[in-house]
């Protein structure tokens, strides 16, 4: 090589600009459409369309209302409708005390209701499925605390200091490859 000779720098291709993404856009007639329409209308229905998107509060008088819920835990799920009535709990269509057996289990369960004061105002119309009974119990107290916090919302100061709305994140951990179990080693035999 002479020393005259210089490295050549790569020559770049000029870049293709990109197509612009095609952007969804109405016809200037359906717009114009739109216009007219909005034009056309009477000035008193924007009024009677404001007073149905009012939301208005929730009355415990009159008419029975239901409050639905779902609560969890490891496995287990539970759907219930709170109503107003006498404290009747039935659960996949069993009353309270057959489907929980053991008084720890219905302590559990009645928990909120008791916290609250409204174990004898309120009937519950449950759904549990997937878990074992104790994690069935801890679900139906999380669906229980769920409930009443839409049917009194000024529950929620009791209900959240004694943890009863937050769901309970601790589950099973899945077991590991060379493992029995999720950290179990196999027994060390020396010989």
């Amino acid at each position: 090589m002479s020393p005259t000779t210089t490295k050549k720098t790569p020559v770049r291709k000029p870049s293709v600009p990109r197509k612009p993404r095609a952007i969804a856009k109405t016809p200037t007639h359906a717009k114009a459409a739109t216009h007219a329409h909005k034009q056309a209308v009477p000035a008193a229905m924007p009024l009677a369309a404001e007073a149905k998107q009012e939301v208005k509060p929730i009355t415990k008088t009159g008419r029975s209302q239901h409050f639905y819920a779902v609560g969890k835990r490891k496995s287990a799920v539970a759907q219930i409708l709170l109503s107003e009535g006498n404290g009747t709990i039935m659960l996949n269509k069993i009353p309270f005390e057959g489907y929980f057996q053991t008084e720890d289990l219905r302590y559990i369960v009645s928990q909120p209701l008791v916290s609250v004061g409204l174990e004898k105002q309120v009937d519950i119309k449950g759904k549990l499925h997937g878990g074992g009974i104790h994690s069935q119990a801890e679900a139906l107290r999380h669906a229980i605390s769920r409930s009443l916090l839409l049917y009194n919302p000024e529950s929620r100061r009791v209900l959240k200091k004694q943890g009863f709305l937050t769901r309970d994140p601790r589950v099973k951990e899945r077991k590991k490859p060379g493992l029995k179990r999720a950290r179990r080693a196999p027994q060390f035999s020396k010989r």
